[in-house]
């Protein structure tokens, strides 16, 4: 990890560089990911601005503080950049969990077609392989009910947000009523 700090207006002391580095230890010990730190302090009049960036694959993180002290401008920039931290690994931490679209889309069109062999005498029917894609933000099924509403196709194909699951919804024949189709997986 590479520590990095400048100052305007005011000469780094070695008790606040051994202050940084403290503070860049905490940091990387919650976030073991980190290439660069870089700390700027400025001093203008009574006041003292800390301002915090640190860089890692694929992600950065930005924070400042002004107080009246130098530490506490230090601490504040540390909690800051910490609890972005946390947020992001939270993130992180919930994107695992939900099944991404990709997954849903090869239960329902797997790779593999199981071809049957044919039957002499019996007429195999001709397939005629057309593939729409679609890409869908999550809906509940009232939401989807009013999507479908609102356009006049006789069917909606839609994520459902509760379950994260591909469904459809239809219109049937008596006007008003609709019908519902939740794919069950084994």
């Amino acid at each position: 990890m590479k520590v990095t700090c400048s100052g305007h207006n005011l000469k780094i002391t070695d008790d606040i560089h051994a202050y940084i580095l403290n503070r860049a230890d905490k940091i990387e010990s919650r976030f073991n990911g980190m290439q660069e730190l870089n700390v700027v302090l400025k001093s203008e009049k009574h006041r003292f601005d800390a301002e915090m960036i640190v860089t890692a694959p694929r992600v950065s993180f930005y924070a400042k503080s002004e107080t009246h002290e130098i530490l506490s401008a230090l601490d504040t920039v540390t909690d800051k950049i910490l609890s972005q931290i946390r947020r992001y690994r939270d993130r992180v931490k919930d994107r695992r969990n939900i099944a991404p679209h990709r997954e849903v889309v090869a239960r329902l069109n797997p790779d593999e077609v199981d071809a049957s062999p044919d039957v002499e005498g019996i007429d195999t029917p001709v397939v005629v392989s057309t593939q729409d894609k679609f890409a869908s933000k999550p809906l509940t099924l009232a939401e989807a009910t009013t999507e479908l509403q609102a356009t006049n196709s006789g069917f909606l194909l839609f994520l459902n947000a509760e379950t994260r699951q591909v469904n459809l919804i239809y219109e049937m024949e008596t006007k008003g009523t609709y019908g519902w189709v939740e794919p069950l997986f084994a």
